[in-house]
């Protein structure tokens, strides 16, 4: 046995700079229902690197363990950072009198502090899976959980059933690992007893927001949007470049020159005229999330302003939504969209909404996986489709994480067939379906004669190539040899001159 570690607070208090987003993690942590359940039982709050976010775990941590006789873990990817990060978080919370002094108040062989009231926490390394496995959990806290395998949670995640346990989960994003699946989306979704909330670095009110502005001009654009903007974003495979779709983004709420172009586009913003254009998107499904997208037309852009997201839900609930969504600018006179786009495979659907009381025509649009996406890249690489961040997050989050799939690939790496990944998909292909109802845009095309390759596949790629070489050789050989035409009589580039042909056989030659 050990002597038990000393915790630092004597008074039982924490004094701490107001953070929104870690107090809403507190209050949503700490709600009941009426008959005094937990309202969530799966909590996540993801953050951007030095946000705060293991010293809120450790907050919560040393609260469940003022439950009498309870269990709980601490987790971390590994017994190094639950030393230097975890433990001390929950130490630097928890009052001083709680801990059982002398030998018997910490187990270094269990790794496990004891409290004076009957309590119990257990501090677990998670760099292997099986130390998941215990004993029934009251609450568990995942710190880092981007470091941690999916498996590890799966192995942990049967301990909190039998006293359904709460978890928490404290993290910074990592593309659209376990952590956004298991914590994130379902919040997203609203499935019950989850809840979730990210936030920025610069949140924090003990950063240097100087500092961290040299951190933004020094590094990758798109890794300090992961590490420091806590983005959820995919490095590998994506559909659409992340510069792409970030130049499209409009934050009128926090920039100024994009209140002044949004303003532009829209002079009467933030209110829209119901007389405007609206167009209505949707990519049904039950066992799926059922996602919609709406644009308002603006001269030759088209800026989306709404979304909806929800999977296990009625006809009526969604379109309870559409609804609310249409009449927030005008409610005397909400918006009815000039198109409702529908995967023209879903049929069924279109039928359904089309009854009373709902009475929406929908428009079958083309489902050309791949013509779509061009689409979608023309309307952006035109700077004709736009994105108002705060009423289209999660569509933005969904043109990031949208990627190939890399099981249409064989074993040298050559595309079977293209096909997005069916993972996160709903909005951007609800975006498809709205761009293939519009008028393809219009520009003048300056074209230097040489089809662009990028999209070929390699073989056919290095195929084109190797003529093109040949070509300009040959072209090269007729130029030398006098020759304006390479189809001039008496010369062909594969045998140039008689003296100094080098080619197989008699192919070209006259027959005796």
């Amino acid at each position: 046995m050990a002597t038990t570690p000393v915790a630092s607070n004597e008074t039982g208090r924490v004094k701490r700079k107001f953070n929104p987003y870690q107090h809403a993690f507190h209050v949503a942590r700490r709600l009941r229902t009426a008959a005094g359940r937990r309202s969530y039982t799966r909590l996540g709050l993801f953050a951007g690197r030095r946000g705060g976010k293991t010293d809120a775990g450790g907050i919560a941590a040393a609260e469940e363990a003022g439950v009498p006789e309870s269990l709980g873990w601490c987790c971390a990817p590994s017994y190094p950072e639950l030393h230097d990060y975890v433990l001390p978080a929950v130490l630097k919370a928890m009052p001083r009198h709680w801990l059982i002094p002398g030998k018997d108040g910490y187990s270094a062989q269990h790794s496990e502090l004891r409290l004076r009231n009957g309590a119990r926490m257990g501090f677990r390394s998670l760099d292997d899976p099986e130390r998941g496995r215990g004993p029934g959990l009251d609450w568990a806290w995942i710190d880092e959980g981007r470091k941690i395998a999916q498996k590890a949670w799966d192995t942990l995640q049967p301990a909190l059933l039998d006293k359904r346990g709460v978890c928490w989960l404290t993290t910074s994003p990592n593309a659209f690992d376990w952590c956004y699946k298991r914590f994130w989306l379902p919040a997203q979704l609203g499935d019950p007893g989850y809840w979730a909330c990210k936030y920025k670095t610069a949140v924090n009110p003990a950063i240097d927001l100087d500092e961290l502005e040299h951190q933004r001009k020094s590094m990758d654009a798109k890794w300090f949007q992961q590490e420091y903007e806590a983005d959820f974003l995919s490095f590998a495979g994506t559909i659409f470049e992340y510069e792409e779709v970030e130049r499209q983004i409009l934050r009128p709420s926090s920039s100024l020159t994009d209140l002044l172009r949004l303003r532009r586009m829209i002079p009467e913003w933030p209110k829209l005229d119901p007389s405007r254009r609206m167009f209505a998107a949707l990519d049904p499904g039950a066992d799926h999330p059922f996602g919609a997208v709406f644009a308002i037309e603006s001269d030759e852009n088209l800026v989306c302003v709404g979304e909806h997201l929800r999977r296990n839900d009625t006809i009526a609930n969604h379109y309870a939504d559409f609804q609310r969504l249409l009449s927030q600018w005008n409610p005397d006179r909400p918006f009815e969209p000039e198109s409702w786009a529908i995967d023209r495979s879903q049929r069924q659907w279109q039928i359904e909404f089309q009854q009373q009381p709902y009475g929406v025509m929908t428009q079958a649009a083309p489902n050309d996986v791949i013509g779509g996406i061009n689409r979608i890249h023309k309307w952006l690489n035109l700077r004709r489709l736009w994105f108002v961040e705060d009423l289209v997050p999660r569509t933005i989050e969904q043109l990031h994480g949208y990627v190939w799939d890399e099981r249409n690939y064989d074993v040298m790496g050559r595309a079977i067939r293209e096909q997005p990944k069916k993972e996160q998909d709903d909005l951007p292909d609800a975006l498809r379906y709205l761009v293939m109802l519009q008028p393809e845009p219009e520009i003048e095309v300056v074209t230097a004669g040489v089809r662009d390759l990028k999209d070929f596949d390699e073989s056919v790629r290095w195929a084109v190539e190797r003529m093109r070489r040949i070509n300009a050789i040959e072209k090269e050989a007729a130029e030398a040899a006098g020759y304006e035409d390479e189809e001039a009589e008496g010369f062909h580039p594969l045998e140039g001159d008689s003296d100094s042909y080098l080619g197989m056989g008699d192919f070209y030659r006259e027959a005796a």
